[in-house]
């Protein structure tokens, strides 16, 4: 040994393994084969709090207005002559036949009109739509706009399935529920 480091001038240094990791301490130019999660937690927690953001205003629903029953122990109240309003719309040889409420009108002046009339004092601005299955449906349509423009904030529609089962006669006949 003497002679190795004599000729060179310097010792000779011998690496000695002290620790049992350093044995199994990868070089730098090896790849690491173990995943780094990091970036994975980064991306889960924006996407949490995302969708925490996003989910209260994804929710929607319609406003309904159910009937409430009387309260209990008090008798239900007398039934009293219907404020609902009836637009019907009929077919006829001779073109759609409008009425409201049973009593005909012969143009969409007179129904605005009739409309306006009925509405101007009412607190319950809705209107039922019967129609029969034969009328051009852009009549129905005119209708219902000239209804809007007179002040009426809902419409409903009164089916042939819902006279049949409140007990009326379907078809052109003019009968209403």
């Amino acid at each position: 040994m003497a002679n190795a480091q004599t000729a060179r001038g310097k010792p000779k240094h011998r690496r000695w393994v002290v620790h049992s990791h350093e044995a199994f301490r990868p070089e730098q130019g090896e790849a690491k084969s173990d995943i780094n999660i990091t970036p994975l937690i980064d991306v889960m927690l924006v996407l949490l709090i995302i969708f925490m953001v996003v989910t209260p205003l994804a929710q929607r629903g319609l406003d309904i207005a159910l009937p409430q029953p009387p309260p209990p122990g008090q008798p239900p109240p007398p039934p009293s002559q219907s404020t609902q309003v009836v637009l019907s719309v009929d077919d006829s040889p001779s073109g759609p036949v409008i009425s409201v409420n049973k009593n005909p009108v012969a143009t969409m002046e007179e129904l605005d009109q009739r409309l306006k009339d009925i509405y101007q004092a009412k607190a319950d601005k809705t209107l039922f739509v019967r129609a029969s299955g034969k009328v051009l449906y852009g009549k129905v349509i005119e209708a219902m706009d000239v209804a809007k423009g007179a002040g009426v904030e809902r419409i409903g529609i009164i089916s042939e399935k819902m006279i049949e089962e409140a007990g009326g006669v379907t078809g052109g006949g003019g009968a209403q529920p």
